[in-house]
């Protein structure tokens, strides 16, 4: 199995060194600093499981050929101009992945229903990703990996690492299945859903509860669900994201208890985007926040305590977006 990596940040790097360490050998597509780091010390990895450092290839797309699985680990905001240089990589029988938070681009690729096949603004306007790719060269992938990239460039990662894949359609193919053994073998517990946006929703719903809210905040994921004064605001947004889906015609895989005790068993970790916040780069919020507002909008469905979330952030972040619109 040819599989390729493109980005090799806190996701991309958890995959790439445990599935080299399982002998599965990704190609891994960095850029500046970062390749530079890799072509010369290998990749470093930490977790509670042990520590190690293992060599990995490293290519550019043009050089690489072309793949049987392509990941896309990059912040949502980076994923249009990952895609487009990744087209060398990609042939007819390609599974390209991308490994993001937030509302997928192809999330109304063959959805069926009143929105099948309308493009959501905020992660892809005008439709020009829907248009790259056809829904069944397309895998979904939610993360439950909690990992981040230390000062030294070491991928540390934090707790028992979970993916769910799936197709746009339930007939989930052959490579897709054989990729989610791999990563299982590596070490990541990896399951296929015919369901892939019911999935979607749940870890949407958590993030859309945590990610903005802990920008504000300053705080962990521990703090977001234990604290009194945090609590009523998650649980608000979990709400108000859970009828939003349901609104759309999904039903998140997991309930708000279920969600909540997720959250409860979370420890003192910062969410990817206060870790983003603190380093100054920009945030993801066009895919976790903006996207689900905008969808809201469809519907008119009113979503008043994510959306002064959302406006809290951009003033304490300084970063510009789309406005919330009137119906919210």
């Amino acid at each position: 199995m040819r599989i390729a990596i493109v980005g090799a940040g806190a996701v991309g790097g958890t995959m790439a060194a445990l599935l080299g360490r399982a002998g599965f050998r990704p190609t891994v597509i960095a850029r500046g600093a970062r390749q530079k780091m890799l072509e010369e010390g290998g990749l470093s990895f930490r977790s509670t499981q042990g520590d190690f450092a293992t060599s990995v290839v490293v290519a550019e797309a043009e050089s690489a050929g072309v793949q049987d699985i392509l990941i896309l680990a990059v912040k949502g905001q980076s994923l249009p101009q990952a895609l487009r240089d990744a087209i060398p990589m990609i042939g007819p029988d390609t599974i390209v992945i991308p490994a993001v938070n937030g509302v997928p681009y192809w999330h109304f690729l063959q959805a069926g229903g009143p929105f099948d096949g309308r493009s959501v603004e905020a992660v892809d306007p005008g439709g020009a990703l829907q248009a790259l790719l056809p829904a069944t060269q397309i895998g979904g992938c939610v993360l439950y990996l909690t990992a981040a990239l230390d000062m030294q460039g070491v991928v540390v990662l934090s707790g028992a690492p979970r993916i769910v894949l799936g197709g746009l359609s339930p007939a989930v193919g052959a490579p897709l299945k054989a990729f989610a053994q791999a990563l299982t073998q590596s070490g990541i517990s990896t399951s296929v859903s015919t369901d892939i946006r019911s999935e979607v929703w749940a870890k949407l719903a958590l993030n859309l509860a945590t990610n903005p809210f802990s920008v504000v905040t300053g705080a962990t994921l521990h703090d977001l669900f234990h604290r009194p004064d945090l609590v009523p605001t998650v649980e608000a947004i979990l709400v108000e994201a859970v009828a939003l889906a349901r609104g759309i015609g999904v039903e998140p895989a997991l309930d708000i208890d279920t969600m909540m005790a997720i959250g409860r068993r979370a420890g003192q970790v910062e969410t990817s985007m206060l870790q983003d916040h603190k380093r100054g780069v920009a945030l993801e919020l066009a895919p976790i926040a903006d996207a689900a507002l905008e969808l809201a909008s469809w519907i008119n469905h009113r979503m008043p305590v994510t959306a002064e979330v959302v406006t809290a952030v951009r003033t304490h972040s300084g970063q510009a977006g789309a406005q919330a619109p009137e119906a919210i």
